[in-house]
């Protein structure tokens, strides 16, 4: 268990970031020394290594001066551009997603790694190309909710520095290198099979990593059936083609070169097969472009063959845990990637479901594992889930890798169209499972009802482990009973999500759920369908009814995500689909709990000012949420207006709205503003924070606290407010600086 426990202090030295553990091993390393453990010297050691490694890695983002200030610099691009069509602003354009390693630029300087984004290029940028760019940067931060991904998180582990959009450029060297030759490999085999949709998309993503063709559609469908983590190259793939290959070292190669080379005979054919299977990882790591996931991959094979072929009797757990802990050695900071553990949880798994059930039952046990872990690392979740790797798990092993593969390498066009078809027929048994199972629902485990989940899943794995099986089922039960707290009748609780430029907000009361406003979307995906969704699944939570203020993209972006959900009200259903119009008079009443529509009327301008003005009065404390509006409609409200403890500050903060009339009104306790972090209306305006002031508001912002959650119901009268950048606030989510504690 060493090797696990050195793995797990540096692990969890890159997750904290304090150094007081640091102390705590040091004391456990000195009494183990003396009863001769003498590896526990190398806990605090590792633990102070990670702790360096992630302050490193945060003191190279880009400082909050220099945010949104124009750099000149150098650069090279790393990787495989992505060139998207899109239709955004009401015109179609293109798209360049760049990673690039800069330099030269006086104010920021070192080598750091950036993406950017690259809009209307006359001539589009190529792998390897090195560059002279003018950008405009941010510093890794992301939206920040109880669901979704975390930006700045996954920024750090993948080291990058700073996102942004490139202003102008010109080439300085053309394309050299792997990346050069591997976007033409991309194009190569996307012309051969140009006549399948699906194959001309995932077939290079599978050959070479380029995921650039794949339609935000066909994502999503891989997505909601589970099935995402088969267009990453990883550690699965990884595991697939080395376990190929080892097979074919054990049957045909091994035996043929002792025949030829009688010296190889000191050597098994199991110890053979490993130089293969060794060597065609390391080919398919080259052909991703040695991205993090397959390196890590390749290093975890590398030290279970070394095991191996060094005739040591190294237990399996003991192979794994060194090279978990090798790899977290190379790359400290991958410990906050979710790839990591996925990739390291397909190797594991396979390794354990072959020593311990044979291969007979690897392919049904595996697509379960690989559908719960993928549930709980990445919020994805289907019941359609499990049967669709059942089937894709083998389809993609046995018949789309191995041609795909195959066809690339001896540029054999009817190997590429088999695989292509195997593609085909992936798509259309999504399209089946989805249809067949949409209108089924399970929750979406949280990590802790999900590890017990998974707890479960690993006892019926391992028969040797002393739990009796019929008491598998009550580890499951966390998991499916997992509801929010319960609310008393007259109460309501705020949920106001994290959507950057826009807004998303959730009322709940006892046994109701109002959505007000969906977020903002772009080509493909939404807010609603990344932040709000995983959230109703998580919390076991279906709306009843739906309001959508207006048409514009940063409130209704994300409606089509709740489609069916719930009826819609509208203040412009012309504008969004399958709703109603909401209507100054409409009321209705939830768990004691009163809704109120105070507008629109009748003769409104369409736009901000035909938004939804929603009031919610509980027991003792009420709600007003408006939407849009301007200050000519607020002057119109003023009468009708009752005072209201928590106000939603109307149009993001914008300065033509939140009048002083309207605060002097409503005299509110509390107001809420949700804008994008650094956006280019510079909402919240400094005069309406200044009114506020003014008012003695207290002033919450999803911009600076991310998802807030807002309820009465204290003993002392006051709110409980849970902002979630204070709440769950991690290392990366704050400046460089070293912390005891």
């Amino acid at each position: 268990m060493r090797w696990w426990g050195l793995s797990a202090a540096l692990a969890s030295a890159c997750w904290l970031g304090m150094l007081w553990p640091a102390v705590l091993l040091f004391v456990v390393a000195v009494t183990g020394w003396r009863r001769g453990r003498h590896w526990l010297v190398w806990l605090p050691l590792l633990w102070c290594y990670g702790v360096v490694q992630l302050h490193s890695g945060l003191a190279a983002r880009l400082p909050e001066s220099l945010e949104g200030e124009t750099l000149s610099v150098q650069g090279q691009v790393v990787g495989l551009p992505a060139t998207v069509k899109e239709f955004r602003f009401g015109r179609w354009r293109y798209r360049q997603t760049l990673t690039l390693d800069v330099w030269a630029a006086p104010a920021w300087p070192g080598r750091h790694r950036i993406r950017v984004n690259a809009y209307e290029l006359p001539v589009r940028v190529k792998a390897g190309q090195r560059l002279a760019l003018t950008v405009k940067l941010k510093a890794p931060r992301g939206v920040y909710n109880a669901t979704g991904v975390d930006a700045a998180r996954r920024d750090l582990a993948s080291g990058i520095d700073a996102r942004g959009t490139v202003k102008a450029w010109r080439v300085l060297d053309e394309a050299v290198g792997l990346d050069s030759w591997r976007q033409s490999g991309a194009e190569r085999v996307a012309e051969q099979v140009a006549e399948s949709p699906a194959g001309r998309a995932i077939l290079p993503a599978l050959v070479v990593g380029d995921r650039s063709r794949l339609s935000p559609e066909l994502w999503q469908q891989f997505q909601i059936t589970g099935g995402a983590h088969l267009l990453a190259i990883s550690g699965l793939h990884i595991a697939i083609v080395a376990g190929w290959f080892w097979w074919l070292g054990r049957w045909l190669l091994g035996p043929l070169l002792q025949r030829l080379f009688p010296v190889l005979g000191a050597f098994t054919l199991q110890q053979l097969a490993w130089g293969p299977a060794l060597l065609a990882a390391l080919g398919y790591a080259a052909l991703a472009g040695f991205s993090l996931p397959t390196v890590r991959a390749v290093i975890m094979l590398a030290v279970v063959a070394g095991a191996q072929c060094t005739r040591v009797a190294v237990p399996l757990w003991k192979s794994l845990g060194m090279a978990l802990l090798l790899v977290l050695l190379l790359f400290p900071l991958s410990a906050l990637s979710e790839s990591l553990w996925l990739s390291f949880g397909a190797v594991l798994t396979i390794a354990v479901l072959l020593t311990s059930h044979g291969g007979r039952r690897l392919l049904v046990l595996l697509p379960l594992v690989m559908a719960l872990v993928g549930a709980i690392l990445f919020e994805q979740w289907s019941v359609s889930a499990p049967l669709a790797n059942l089937v894709l798990i083998p389809l993609y092993t046995c018949l789309v890798v191995p041609l795909a593969l195959l066809g690339s390498l001896f540029q054999q066009t009817w190997l590429l169209q088999g695989a292509a078809t195997g593609t085909e027929l992936s798509v259309w048994l999504m399209d089946a499972l989805a249809a067949w199972t949409g209108h089924w629902r399970l929750p979406l485990p949280t990590a802790i009802n999900g590890a017990f989940a998974l707890l479960a899943l690993i006892v019926l794995l391992l028969p040797s482990l002393p739990f009796p099986r019929r008491l598998l089922p009550l580890l499951l039960l966390p998991w499916l009973c997992q509801r929010p707290q319960p609310l008393p009748d007259g109460e309501w609780q705020l949920v106001a999500f994290d959507v950057g430029q826009g807004l998303a907000l959730a009322v709940r009361t006892r046994e109701h759920l109002l959505i007000y406003d969906t977020g903002p979307s772009w080509p493909g995906d939404s807010m609603a369908r990344r932040i709000v969704v995983p959230w109703l699944a998580r919390q076991g939570l279906t709306p009843d009814r739906i309001i959508i203020s207006h048409g514009d993209n940063d409130h209704a972006g994300g409606a089509d995500a709740l489609a069916g959900m719930a009826p819609v009200l509208s203040g412009e259903s012309s504008r969004v689909p399958d709703s109603r119009p909401c209507h100054a008079g409409q009321q209705w009443q939830w768990d004691g709990v009163a809704f109120s529509l105070l507008w629109p009327r009748r003769g409104v301008r369409p736009g901000n000012e035909s938004s939804c003005v929603l009031h919610v009065a509980g027991a003792d404390r009420s709600l007003l949420i408006p939407g849009d509006i301007g200050k000519q409609s607020e002057y119109r409200l003023l009468g009708e207006l009752p005072p209201t403890d928590l106000l939603v500050v109307p149009h993001h903060g914008s300065n033509s709205s939140t009048s002083a009339a309207l605060l002097r009104q409503l005299r509110p306790a509390y107001a809420l503003v949700s804008a994008g972090y650094r956006n280019r209306f510079r909402h919240p305006h400094p005069q309406v924070l200044q009114r506020l002031g003014n008012a003695g508001v207290t002033v919450l912002r999803t911009d600076r606290d991310g998802m807030i959650v807002f309820r009465w119901g204290a003993a002392d009268n006051v709110p409980l407010i849970t902002t979630w950048r204070q709440y769950r606030e991690r290392p990366w989510h704050r400046p460089a600086a070293w912390r005891f504690w």
